[in-house]
């Protein structure tokens, strides 16, 4: 049948768009990250409980996504993710290319979108700039990324979940120290703030322990 993409909102519910209720109420097949935020999220949309539901996260094999493919085929399925844009920097994109190759149709809900309400809001003119996603888990691995980081010289973004906001800063500090960093929470919330300042200024500056987070390096 088809899949749409369906971007939602990334933290105040009145982002959705008209076209994103139009598709999410009339879908046969819910597929998003995880079961309880999604419900949670399509609740407060007002739209019914799904009885047809399927996850696709990172832990969603090949196989699977080729199923779930499958069923697109059958069905009018929306994709969505726990907020923003899904197909970004998530699995999604798996998922359309396997559509895609079955000859399913697959368009698009534009709507929120965590990275460009950043660059507006940031007070950086930025004519490029890498998006970089999530630094790695694994201790190694992330101290070469954020080594590598501090080695370039093109403005870079990233993002990484809430409970390792003061890591991801602590470590800006100790291995960029006098790089610039622009970082912005909580996007869209009544609880929304921006911190400016030296790597090494950050941490003192910005206390908080937990909220979602995008983070400029220049």
């Amino acid at each position: 049948m088809s899949l749409v993409l369906v971007s939602v909102p990334i933290g105040n519910m009145g982002d959705i768009t008209l076209r994103a209720l139009e598709s999410l109420k009339g879908a046969e097949l819910y597929i998003g990250e995880e079961r309880k935020p999604m419900f949670r999220l399509l609740k407060e949309l007002g739209v019914a409980t799904p009885k047809n539901y399927q996850l696709l996260n990172e832990h969603s094999t090949a196989n699977e996504i080729k199923k779930l493919a499958q069923r697109c085929k059958e069905q009018k399925a929306v994709l969505l993710t726990d907020c923003g844009t899904p197909g970004f920097s998530d699995p999604g994109a798996e998922l359309v290319a396997q559509c895609r190759e079955l000859g399913v149709p697959v368009t698009a809900n534009p709507g929120a979108s965590a990275l460009t309400t950043f660059l507006s809001l940031c007070g950086q003119r930025l004519t490029e700039f890498d998006f970089l996603g999530f630094p790695p888990r694994e201790a190694e691995m992330r101290t070469q990324f954020f080594k590598r980081l501090a080695k370039t010289k093109k403005p870079s973004i990233l993002m990484d979940t809430p409970y390792r906001l003061q890591k991801v800063l602590t470590e800006c500090a100790e291995l960029l120290p006098e790089r610039t960093l622009v970082l912005g929470l909580d996007l869209t919330k009544g609880n929304e703030a921006f911190y400016s300042g030296t790597a090494k200024s950050m941490p003192d500056q910005c206390k908080d322990n937990k909220r979602e987070f995008m983070l400029l390096i220049h």
